[in-house]
């Protein structure tokens, strides 16, 4: 009979886990949770770069569109201060709308964000991103038989602020287009 109580003493005992082997387990508990939080963060931020990205696309895509548009159906350009028309590097430029009135396609600051904007009150961008130099770049080409201006522009939009936000939070892209003025 002592000898069954002895063999059960040690079966119970060796039915347990030794501290080594409860150490071993928390240590590579902790690697694997570890090593998940890093790549759920990772995901997290690589997601939210992804989604800034997209937003200064539509946004910028948006812009260049409107412009396109407005530029491509203007009866006109209409002279600068200084009488000419069609000048390399403006800054802003004014042409005859479809309606007869004249529209100017302008940089504004907006509440310490500058936005395309034209003087009807319409901002092209949102206040999520901002130009950046705070201008757009209008370059006017003229045909030899002085019909039909080709403007290019282009811009750089930015999410984020340097300085403020960490340098993988921002996201800054140039748009280009060009067209020729109809002059209907």
């Amino acid at each position: 009979m002592k000898k069954n109580f002895i063999f059960r003493a040690r079966a119970y005992q060796q039915a347990g886990f030794t501290l080594i082997e409860l150490l071993i387990v928390i240590t590579l508990t902790v690697i694997m949770l570890l090593t998940a939080s890093t790549l759920f963060m990772t995901f997290l931020i690589s997601g939210a770069k992804v989604n800034s990205a997209q937003l200064v696309k539509q946004e910028g895509q948006h812009a260049l569109t409107q412009i396109e548009f407005l530029l491509r159906n203007a009866i006109e350009i209409v002279p600068n201060s200084d009488g000419d028309k069609c000048i390399p590097d403006m800054t802003e430029i004014k042409f005859r709308s479809m309606d007869g009135e004249e529209t100017t396609l302008v940089v504004e600051d907006d509440d310490g964000i500058d936005k395309i904007a034209s003087n009807s009150g319409i901002y092209l961008t949102s206040d999520a991103v901002e130009i950046v130099g705070g201008s757009i770049n209008f370059t006017c080409t003229q045909n030899n038989d002085q019909s039909h201006p080709h403007v290019n522009f282009s811009f750089t939009l930015r999410k984020g602020t340097l300085g403020v936000d960490k340098a993988r939070d921002i996201v800054e892209e140039t748009f280009t287009a060009s067209t020729t003025i109809r002059s209907l």
